[in-house]
């Protein structure tokens, strides 16, 4: 059995340009993904860790009747 080549056509300058065109914008695209995706992962961190200090500064404060008292050492520290 003989293999056979058939010639792929040359793409035009026009469809060459327009393929290139496509490839800008979806690269584009991309980099404002990313831009996105770091920005949202920026945002965890940040209330991440703005979660984390309001549980330390909750812990140095007890529950008395339905309000939560800090000892004044703690609040003296914050200022």
């Amino acid at each position: 059995m003989a293999s056979t080549t058939v010639p792929l056509p040359l793409a035009s300058t026009e469809e060459r340009s327009r393929l290139l065109s496509m490839d800008l914008i979806r690269s584009r695209a991309l980099d404002r993904l990313y831009q996105r995706r770091e920005a949202v992962q920026n945002l965890i961190r940040a209330l991440e860790d703005y979660q984390k200090s309001r549980e330390t500064r909750m812990a140095h404060c007890i529950s008395f009747s339905s309000l939560r008292k800090c000892s004044s050492d703690f609040a003296q520290s914050r200022i």
